[in-house]
């Protein structure tokens, strides 16, 4: 993705032109120009006459988000009208001035566009990740409406990934106590603690995909029972999609009392 501008610090406009008639080069807009090897959801983004901000952009800055098929854009203040299925933040749009938003930027619209659970889970990836500290993260959003501050309520940054924070949202209820990362001796680091008992780990694709890590993950879980907890592991999809059928299992194993059984000293 080219700005016409700066293509002319290096090439002159002949030069230029000549990229553009023979395909190695395309025009967008006005202003912009792309070669085949473009993001084409960036290309269109642009063509559109929009940047690529929100859970888009999110994604482009190494941050965990929850999977969407939509192409999430923006545009400026007068775009808006012309566009209505487009991302909003609260406040004042900024002008369009690149193909993807920065961090910061793409944020501040993630906090308007995405339900508190979305949202939750992209602040925890940003804080786990580094990307931002607490205080700036609660410095970009300081002027959001009181659902959003709410909502940084929920944060913690201590998730790995985004499903290990949606099973922590998924699975809060009062005077029910969940930890995350915690290291448990001669077992490692698991995902989520409940209780005092109750282990839940969430397996990403390379957790299938790897027969060691398989292998080790299996005498984890026999070390976790030696010492009196439960382990149980959950699988991408399952958290992702299928929730329906495993929340209110777990939800059932917390009410029988799994999760405050005595651990063996």
């Amino acid at each position: 993705m080219f700005r016409r501008g700066k293509l002319l610090e290096s090439m002159s406009r002949a030069q230029l032109d000549v990229e553009l008639r023979e395909g190695r080069l395309r025009r967008l807009r006005h202003g912009w120009l792309a070669d085949p090897a473009a993001d084409p959801e960036v290309v269109r983004a642009v063509a559109s006459g929009g940047v690529v901000t929100c859970t888009s952009a999110l994604k482009r800055h190494g941050v965990w988000v929850p999977p969407t098929p939509k192409l999430h854009m923006r545009g400026s203040t007068s775009s808006v009208r012309d566009h209505p299925s487009w991302c909003r933040l609260h406040g004042r749009p900024p002008k369009v001035t690149g193909a993807v938003d920065d961090l910061p930027t793409a944020l501040r619209h993630a906090a308007r566009c995405l339900p508190t659970e979305d949202f939750v889970v992209i602040c925890d990836s940003i804080l786990n990740r580094r990307l931002l500290s607490p205080s700036g993260l609660e410095a970009e959003l300081g002027g959001a409406p009181r659902s959003v501050q709410q909502a940084l309520s929920l944060v913690d940054g201590q998730a790995e990934s985004g499903t290990e924070t949606l099973v922590r949202l998924r699975l809060r209820a009062p005077h029910l106590h969940i930890r995350t990362q915690v290291a448990i001796p001669e077992v490692g680091r698991v995902d989520l603690v409940v209780g005092t008992s109750m282990i839940v780990e969430v397996d990403g694709y390379e957790y299938h995909a790897d027969p060691d890590q398989f292998e080790k993950d299996r005498l984890r879980d026999l070390r976790a029972r030696a010492l009196g907890y439960d382990p149980i592991r959950l699988t991408y999809r399952q958290v992702i999609y299928q929730w329906d059928r495993v929340g209110p299992l777990l939800i059932e194993l917390i009410r029988r009392g799994v999760h405050r059984r005595p651990l063996i000293a």
